[in-house]
């Protein structure tokens, strides 16, 4: 293989690997923008009813953008690592599974599977809360609202036993900012490598 064919297979390879990289960024760019929209909604707005379900529609977008972000940087783990299809790597336990198979056990991955496994973690808590986005509410009663229209107040149903998220910008800029700090860190440890 000559000097110009290996500079085409890097320059084609170091594109796919970015794919990932970027996804991971860009989703954790649109949670920086929706908690910044919340922070200049909070010197702006009133206190009250529909501030709340402003705050909690804001705090679940983050949650599914990170969530996304989450997925995206499982993705980006298993590429740096040569994972002949990164594509496979859906969650934390698949992704230590498919290194596994590779003969290879990175910390970045036992490190996202500790904390998707850890009920009390930072990202449990977020993964729960993006399931949580996509289930049907309950409906628990019917409230006037501040223009005095009757509202059906609904709640996340917990079928399978699991903690109800408590929907606030506080959480969900917590999430951001460990998610942040993870994928930074693990970014610097898979330059190492």
């Amino acid at each position: 293989m000559g000097i110009g064919q290996l500079r085409q297979k890097v320059a084609a390879s170091s594109v796919a690997l970015s794919a990932y990289l970027s996804a991971t960024n860009q989703k954790l760019l649109f949670a920086r923008h929706l908690l910044a929209l919340a922070d200049s909604g909070k010197t702006s707005s009133q206190s009250g009813y529909r501030d709340s379900h402003q705050a909690e529609a804001i705090a679940q977008s983050v949650a599914v953008q990170l969530s996304q972000a989450w997925h995206w940087h499982l993705q980006d783990v298993a590429s740096n690592y040569k994972l002949a299809d990164p594509e496979l790597a859906i969650s934390a336990d698949k992704l230590v599974e498919l290194l596994a198979a590779d003969g290879k056990c990175p910390g970045e991955a036992t490190e996202m599977q500790s904390l998707a496994a850890d009920n009390e973690s930072w990202a449990a808590e977020l993964l729960r809360a993006q399931v949580q986005v996509y289930q049907l509410p309950v409906i628990r009663k019917a409230e006037m609202d501040t223009d005095r229209l009757p509202m059906m107040v609904v709640d996340a149903s917990a079928a399978d036993g699991a903690r109800l998220i408590d929907w606030n910008i506080e959480q969900a800029a917590n999430w951001l900012s460990q998610l942040q700090e993870l994928v930074s860190r693990q970014r610097d440890m898979m330059v190492e490598f």
